[in-house]
Protein backbone atom coordinates (compact mmCIF):
# COMPACT_ATOMS: atom_id res chain seq x y z
CA UNK A 1 0.00 0.00 0.00
CA UNK A 2 1.50 3.57 -0.53
CA UNK A 3 0.98 5.98 1.76
CA UNK A 4 -2.53 7.87 1.45
CA UNK A 5 -3.60 11.00 3.19
CA UNK A 6 -6.90 10.66 4.78
CA UNK A 7 -8.78 13.98 6.48
CA UNK A 8 -10.23 14.12 9.65
CA UNK A 9 -13.84 14.79 10.60
CA UNK A 10 -12.53 18.43 11.68
CA UNK A 11 -10.02 19.00 9.09
CA UNK A 12 -6.51 17.74 10.12
CA UNK A 13 -4.63 15.93 7.23
CA UNK A 14 -2.61 12.66 8.54
CA UNK A 15 -0.98 10.24 6.16
CA UNK A 16 -1.61 6.77 6.71
CA UNK A 17 0.97 3.91 5.28
CA UNK A 18 1.99 0.55 6.75
CA UNK A 19 4.13 0.33 9.93
CA UNK A 20 7.76 0.24 9.23
CA UNK A 21 10.49 -2.13 11.13
CA UNK A 22 11.78 2.13 12.55
CA UNK A 23 8.40 2.73 13.59
CA UNK A 24 9.53 1.73 17.45
CA UNK A 25 10.15 4.89 18.98
CA UNK A 26 7.25 6.41 17.69
CA UNK A 27 5.00 4.21 19.09
CA UNK A 28 6.44 4.58 22.38
CA UNK A 29 5.95 7.94 21.82
CA UNK A 30 1.88 7.27 20.71
CA UNK A 31 1.79 5.30 23.86
CA UNK A 32 2.73 8.02 26.32
CA UNK A 33 0.55 10.27 24.73
CA UNK A 34 -2.45 7.99 25.07
CA UNK A 35 -4.45 8.75 28.11
CA UNK A 36 -5.10 6.04 30.73
CA UNK A 37 -8.40 5.47 29.55
CA UNK A 38 -7.67 4.81 26.10
CA UNK A 39 -4.57 2.64 27.04
CA UNK A 40 -6.87 0.35 29.39
CA UNK A 41 -9.43 0.16 26.61
CA UNK A 42 -6.51 -0.85 24.01
CA UNK A 43 -3.98 -2.82 26.38
CA UNK A 44 -6.70 -4.05 29.20
CA UNK A 45 -5.76 -4.15 32.83
CA UNK A 46 -1.98 -4.55 32.75
CA UNK A 47 -1.32 -1.10 30.46
CA UNK A 48 -0.54 1.08 33.91
CA UNK A 49 1.73 -1.51 34.71
CA UNK A 50 3.86 -1.77 32.09
CA UNK A 51 8.12 -0.56 32.54
CA UNK A 52 10.13 1.37 30.11
CA UNK A 53 11.81 -1.25 29.03
CA UNK A 54 8.70 -3.74 28.45
CA UNK A 55 6.86 -0.92 26.42
CA UNK A 56 10.18 -0.28 24.16
CA UNK A 57 10.19 -3.92 23.85
CA UNK A 58 6.72 -4.48 22.73
CA UNK A 59 7.15 -1.29 20.66
CA UNK A 60 10.13 -3.61 18.94
CA UNK A 61 7.90 -6.19 18.56
CA UNK A 62 4.87 -4.59 16.95
CA UNK A 63 7.08 -2.96 14.56
CA UNK A 64 8.75 -5.74 13.04
CA UNK A 65 6.09 -7.47 12.04
CA UNK A 66 6.22 -11.21 10.05
CA UNK A 67 4.66 -10.61 6.67
CA UNK A 68 3.10 -14.00 6.31
CA UNK A 69 1.03 -13.37 9.90
CA UNK A 70 0.92 -9.77 10.42
CA UNK A 71 -0.10 -6.53 9.27
CA UNK A 72 -0.34 -2.87 10.32
CA UNK A 73 -0.81 0.26 8.91
CA UNK A 74 -0.09 3.81 11.04
CA UNK A 75 -1.49 7.18 11.04
CA UNK A 76 1.15 9.90 10.71
CA UNK A 77 1.36 13.58 11.29
CA UNK A 78 4.14 16.29 11.14
CA UNK A 79 4.09 17.95 14.92
CA UNK A 80 7.41 20.25 16.04
CA UNK A 81 9.28 18.96 13.09
CA UNK A 82 8.92 15.36 13.67
CA UNK A 83 6.61 12.15 12.50
CA UNK A 84 4.46 11.20 15.21
CA UNK A 85 1.93 8.52 14.86
CA UNK A 86 -1.68 9.34 15.86
CA UNK A 87 -3.63 6.05 15.11
CA UNK A 88 -2.70 2.26 14.77
CA UNK A 89 -4.55 -0.52 13.23
CA UNK A 90 -3.00 -3.73 12.73
CA UNK A 91 -4.47 -7.67 12.58
CA UNK A 92 -1.88 -10.60 13.66
CA UNK A 93 -2.91 -14.43 12.79
CA UNK A 94 -0.99 -17.18 14.94
CA UNK A 95 -0.19 -19.55 11.78
CA UNK A 96 0.31 -18.04 8.40
CA UNK A 97 -2.81 -20.75 7.39
CA UNK A 98 -4.95 -19.11 9.55
CA UNK A 99 -8.32 -17.55 8.36
CA UNK A 100 -9.16 -15.91 11.90
CA UNK A 101 -6.83 -12.60 12.78
CA UNK A 102 -7.01 -10.96 15.93
CA UNK A 103 -7.04 -6.82 15.37
CA UNK A 104 -6.36 -4.14 17.44
CA UNK A 105 -7.25 -0.29 16.78
CA UNK A 106 -5.84 2.87 18.94
CA UNK A 107 -6.17 6.18 18.00
CA UNK A 108 -4.15 8.84 20.39
CA UNK A 109 -6.97 10.59 22.31
CA UNK A 110 -6.89 13.89 20.49
CA UNK A 111 -7.95 12.33 17.18
CA UNK A 112 -10.43 9.98 18.65
CA UNK A 113 -14.26 10.78 16.91
CA UNK A 114 -12.65 12.11 13.60
CA UNK A 115 -13.16 8.86 12.01
CA UNK A 116 -9.90 7.71 11.57
CA UNK A 117 -10.09 4.50 13.52
CA UNK A 118 -12.99 3.58 10.69
CA UNK A 119 -10.80 4.92 8.44
CA UNK A 120 -7.78 2.85 9.29
CA UNK A 121 -10.41 -0.40 9.40
CA UNK A 122 -11.38 0.24 5.81
CA UNK A 123 -7.86 0.23 4.60
CA UNK A 124 -6.93 -2.99 6.84
CA UNK A 125 -9.65 -5.27 5.62
CA UNK A 126 -8.06 -5.37 1.61
CA UNK A 127 -5.01 -6.46 2.84
CA UNK A 128 -6.42 -8.97 5.29
CA UNK A 129 -8.35 -10.40 1.65
CA UNK A 130 -4.77 -10.61 0.08
CA UNK A 131 -3.80 -13.00 2.71
CA UNK A 132 -6.23 -14.88 3.13
CA UNK A 133 -8.14 -13.97 6.33
CA UNK A 134 -11.78 -13.98 6.60
CA UNK A 135 -12.50 -12.32 9.98
CA UNK A 136 -11.38 -9.98 12.37
CA UNK A 137 -11.31 -11.18 15.97
CA UNK A 138 -10.65 -9.15 19.47
CA UNK A 139 -11.25 -9.40 23.11
CA UNK A 140 -12.85 -6.15 24.05
CA UNK A 141 -13.81 -4.36 27.26
CA UNK A 142 -17.87 -4.16 28.13
CA UNK A 143 -17.18 -0.29 27.75
CA UNK A 144 -15.54 0.09 24.58
CA UNK A 145 -18.14 0.89 22.40
CA UNK A 146 -15.81 3.29 20.39
CA UNK A 147 -14.66 -0.16 18.42
CA UNK A 148 -18.61 -1.15 18.06
CA UNK A 149 -18.96 2.44 16.41
CA UNK A 150 -16.31 1.42 13.99
CA UNK A 151 -17.18 -1.37 12.82
CA UNK A 152 -20.68 0.04 12.23
CA UNK A 153 -19.20 2.40 10.37
CA UNK A 154 -17.13 0.13 8.38
CA UNK A 155 -20.71 -1.89 7.97
CA UNK A 156 -19.54 -4.86 8.76
CA UNK A 157 -21.44 -7.43 10.73
CA UNK A 158 -20.23 -8.14 13.94
CA UNK A 159 -20.94 -10.89 16.73
CA UNK A 160 -20.00 -10.74 20.18
CA UNK A 161 -19.70 -13.96 22.36
CA UNK A 162 -18.51 -14.18 26.11
CA UNK A 163 -15.83 -16.71 25.95
CA UNK A 164 -13.45 -17.75 29.50
CA UNK A 165 -15.58 -14.71 31.48
CA UNK A 166 -14.32 -11.74 28.27
CA UNK A 167 -16.17 -10.46 25.68
CA UNK A 168 -14.82 -12.08 21.96
CA UNK A 169 -16.13 -9.95 18.82
CA UNK A 170 -16.05 -11.53 15.73
CA UNK A 171 -15.76 -9.56 12.14
CA UNK A 172 -16.68 -11.76 9.29
CA UNK A 173 -14.83 -10.07 6.26
CA UNK A 174 -16.55 -12.26 3.67
CA UNK A 175 -20.55 -13.40 3.49
CA UNK A 176 -21.65 -16.28 5.76
CA UNK A 177 -18.39 -16.51 7.38
CA UNK A 178 -18.95 -18.58 11.04
CA UNK A 179 -16.45 -18.64 13.44
CA UNK A 180 -14.75 -22.14 14.98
Amino acid sequence: MMPETFTTKDGRLVTVRPIHSDDAPRLVDLFHRLSDRSRQLRFHTYAGKAGEEQVWKQAVALSDLDPQREAALVAVVDEEDEERIVGVARFARARPEDVEAETAIVVRDDYQSGGLGTYLLWRLIPIAHDMGIKAFCAWVLTENMAIMRIVKNVGLPAKMTVRHGENYLVVPLVPNYESE
